[in-house]
């Protein structure tokens, strides 16, 4: 059987499934570690470093042919050279708009910061709500900006095209029993990290949220319109 790299963006609903897959591959697998960031830096230049030394532990356990791996790490060209040796990747995905609203939330509840605006709409207009709006982007377009150009948004739809598995959280019995198929075996399904409530967009919110995740929309819909499972 080859080996799987599940990558989990954060606020997809991707806990659960990729405990699950750990699990099923319990004598060799692995999750990567997170805040792995030099601790003398901060904002932008510590998740730079913080995301490099995932990839660096990502490199170490593509080598040691680790059968599962998972982890919110991003494609790059382990992946890619991973692919040659046989190892199949899969994401879950989550319409832009709800996922934005669901990390501002996750990161209000589980690591409040005063600096932070206290108020979803408020925090539209800050600096790190471009971040959280660009997720896609970040994680599979290559590029540690989130610069929203067009270019790296058809890397993004590119590399997205490597994988043998893309859900849709929306979808997520299809994802289900999709990834059975892909692995083989009948993965145990509980949730895991479940938000207290369920995500809700102001609806006076959804324009200017819609307007920040632009990228991110045009990222979703273009893996949308591929079959689930290659």
């Amino acid at each position: 059987m080859p080996g799987f790299v599940y990558i989990h963006v954060p606020k997809c609903g991707g806990s659960s499934f990729g405990a699950a897959l750990r699990i099923r591959f319990i004598m060799s697998q692995a999750s990567i570690s997170l805040n792995q960031g030099n601790p003398n830096l901060s904002g932008d230049d510590y998740i730079k470093s913080d995301y490099a030394q995932r990839e660096i532990e990502l490199q170490r356990l593509l080598e040691r042919n680790v059968k599962m791996i998972s982890g919110h790490v991003r494609f790059g060209p382990s992946l890619d050279r991973a692919r040659t040796k046989g190892y199949k990747l899969i994401t879950l995905l989550r319409d832009p708009v709800e996922r934005f609203v669901s990390h501002y939330n996750y990161l209000q509840r589980k690591h409040p910061n005063p600096n932070r605006p206290q108020t979803l709409e408020k925090f539209l207009i800050s600096k790190d709500a471009k971040r959280l709006a660009s997720q896609y982007l970040f994680y599979f377009g290559q590029d540690h900006g989130h610069n929203n150009s067009k270019e790296q948004i058809h890397r993004a739809i590119h590399n997205l095209s490597k994988f043998a598995l893309v859900g849709d959280l929306a979808q997520a019995n299809l994802f289900s029993s999709d990834l059975n198929k892909l692995v083989a075996t009948t993965l145990p399904r509980w949730r895991r990290n479940k938000a207290p409530i369920q995500t809700a967009v102001p609806p006076n919110l959804i324009e200017p949220i819609q307007a920040l995740c632009a990228a991110d929309i045009e990222i979703f819909r273009a893996a949308q319109a591929k079959p689930l499972a290659a």
